[in-house]
């Protein structure tokens, strides 16, 4: 159970441990987050990932424009396009499983874009039998570790139980993403519509929707890792196939709902919404790869 960093003290995140999974499940995961928070504010970008999350203590809420939804104690959240921003209570402490591309629909047998743009409590979404039986697993564990063996061995299970899967996609980086579609599908043996209705199902959103995601996340790489007075925004925005650095802020603006220039000055601060977005270089793989 590879730990890639441990973070604590200070004010916004008190504890953070981001664990790889284990060599089975890295096909299919990107990383399990346990964590806990010491400020009542939390905003997080727009995100190509399907997350499943439960709370072993407090309880979060989704800030809206015009109202603010108490979050269930355990929920599979998919792709959106949009950020999101949440109140946490003090001490609230939890752990999310950030799936791969394919991860989730392989783990659960379920489409991943039914989760799109969606906050779906864990009894909703699986049996409550099967809901139940985890949580108390996850709640009985005593250390971090516990608690990844816990949701781990679920996943397992879950992998193992026979039922039917959709049929998957390999893993698809940004170059082959930003061919046109029909040449993607060639490549893939498969028709166009084929590829799009397959796309969808394991990637949770239209290929289109995804390129814009996935580029961006290629951005928040150097911008994540880097010191903001050193770095070249209209280098990156090239870099990353934005035609130009203007089509990038756009798409910044739109995916973070700051520019980038603002969310960085902000992200050193310490009551910052970004707290949560303090990353290093030995990190970043887990969450971008």
């Amino acid at each position: 159970m590879p730990v890639v960093r441990e973070r604590q003290g200070g004010r916004g995140i008190m504890m953070r441990h981001v664990i790889l999974p284990s060599p089975a499940l890295r096909p299919h995961v990107r990383n399990i987050m346990v964590g806990e928070f010491s400020s009542m504010g939390s905003h997080l970008p727009a995100t190509p990932d399907v997350q499943l999350v439960i709370y072993l203590q407090g309880r979060a809420s989704l800030i809206g424009e015009a109202s603010v939804e108490t979050m269930p104690q355990a929920f599979i959240t998919g792709p959106c396009l949009m950020p999101r921003r949440f109140s946490v209570d003090i001490g609230s402490r939890f752990v999310g499983i950030t799936f791969r591309p394919s991860g989730f629909s392989s783990c659960f047998g379920m489409p991943a874009n039914l989760f799109r743009d969606r906050i779906v409590a864990l009894c909703d979404a699986l049996s409550p039998g099967t809901a139940a039986r985890w949580m108390e697993e996850v709640f009985t564990a005593r250390q971090v570790h516990d608690v990844v063996d816990a949701a781990e061995s679920f996943l397992l299970r879950c992998l193992r139980d026979g039922r039917r899967r959709e049929p998957t996609l390999p893993r698809l980086g940004l170059e082959r993403l930003l061919m046109p579609a029909a040449d993607l599908a060639d490549g893939l043996s498969l028709g166009t519509r084929q590829l799009e209705r397959r796309f969808l199902v394991n990637y949770g959103m239209p290929l289109r929707d995804y390129r814009r995601l996935a580029r961006f996340s290629t951005v928040l790489a150097p911008l994540l890792s880097g010191s903001p007075a050193g770095m070249n925004m209209a280098r990156i925005a090239v870099d990353a196939h934005y035609v130009d650095q203007a089509h990038f802020i756009r798409d910044f603006r739109q995916f973070v709902g700051d520019t980038p220039g603002r969310f960085l000055k902000s992200r050193q601060e310490e009551d910052s919404i970004y707290r949560l977005w303090q990353f290093n270089a030995s990190e970043l793989p887990s969450f971008l790869d």
